[in-house]
C-alpha cells in the first residue's frame, strides 16, 4: 500500500512520514463488511489509535467519523436493509448480556445468505459508551461479541482493564472466531492486523525510551560525559 504525502504526513494512515505504516499493511479479504464509527478524537488527535490501521487492512471497510449517528444518512442507509443494503446483515460489536458469539447457532441462522456487516465503535471505552447512548439507531441492532480470555498487548497505552482491547486487536480476534464458525472466508489470514499493530507498539516504545534518555541527559549531563 503506497503512502500519499501531505504536509509531512501520510494521507492514508494520517501519521507522520517517519512512522507511516502503509508499507507494512497487508490487505485482508474476510468476506465481511466492516464499518468503523470513529470518534473525532481518534480521527484527529489520537497518536496511537488503531482504527485507521484496521480499516486500511480490511478490503471491505469504511470509516465514518462522528459522535451521534442517529440521523447520519450513511449509517442509516447501511443498516436500513433496503435496496442495495438488503444484502447485509448488520450487527454491532458490543459486549452486552444479549450479545451472540460467532458460533451461536441462532446467529449463523440469522445471517443466512446475507453478507455480515460488523459495526465497531472506535473510541475509548468511556467515549464509546457515550456514542452508543447518543446513537439511538444503533442500539436496536443485534449485538455480537467475541469470547472472553483475550488480553491486550497494547503495552504503551494504559487500559482500564487488561481485557479491554484496542480496535485492531478486537477485530483480529473477532475475525478468527468468525472464520472458525465458517462465517468469514476459509482462506482469511488476519495475522497482518497484529503484525502492523506490533510494529506500531514497538516504534512507540522506542520513541518513549529515547525521550526518557533525552530527559535524563538534560537533568544529569555529568553522567553522560
Amino acid at each position: 500500500m503506497d503512502c500519499v504525502l501531505l504536509f509531512n504526513k501520510c494521507y492514508k494512515c494520517f501519521r507522520p512520514v517517519k512512522s507511516c505504516y502503509c508499507k507494512d499493511i497487508t490487505p485482508i479479504d474476510t468476506g465481511i463488511k466492516f464499518v468503523l464509527l470513529m470518534h473525532p478524537k481518534e480521527a484527529f488527535k489520537q497518536k496511537t489509535g488503531t482504527g485507521r490501521l484496521t480499516a486500511l487492512s480490511l478490503i471491505d471497510s469504511e470509516i465514518i467519523i462522528g459522535t451521534d449517528f442517529t440521523r447520519h444518512k450513511r449509517v442509516n442507509a447501511l443498516i436500513s436493509g433496503v435496496g442495495e443494503f438488503a444484502q447485509y446483515y448488520p450487527v454491532l460489536l458490543f459486549p452486552s448480556k444479549d450479545a451472540c458469539f460467532a458460533d451461536t447457532p441462532s446467529f449463523c441462522q440469522a445471517i443466512g445468505s446475507k453478507k455480515l456487516m460488523v459495526i465497531l465503535v472506535d473510541a475509548t471505552w468511556f467515549l464509546a459508551q457515550k456514542m452508543l447512548k447518543f446513537s439511538k439507531n444503533l442500539m436496536h441492532l443485534p449485538k455480537l461479541s467475541f469470547k472472553s480470555g483475550y488480553r491486550s498487548q497494547f503495552h504503551i497505552k494504559l487500559q482500564p482493564d487488561p481485557s479491554y482491547l484496542s480496535t485492531i486487536e478486537s477485530t483480529y480476534y473477532l475475525i478468527n472466531e468468525l472464520k472458525a464458525a465458517g462465517i468469514a472466508r476459509v482462506d482469511t489470514d488476519a495475522t497482518g492486523l497484529m503484525s502492523v499493530f506490533q510494529k506500531m507498539v514497538t516504534f512507540q516504545q522506542r520513541c518513549t525510551q529515547m525521550r526518557h534518555e533525552e530527559e535524563a541527559i538534560a537533568l544529569h549531563p555529568e553522567f553522560f560525559d
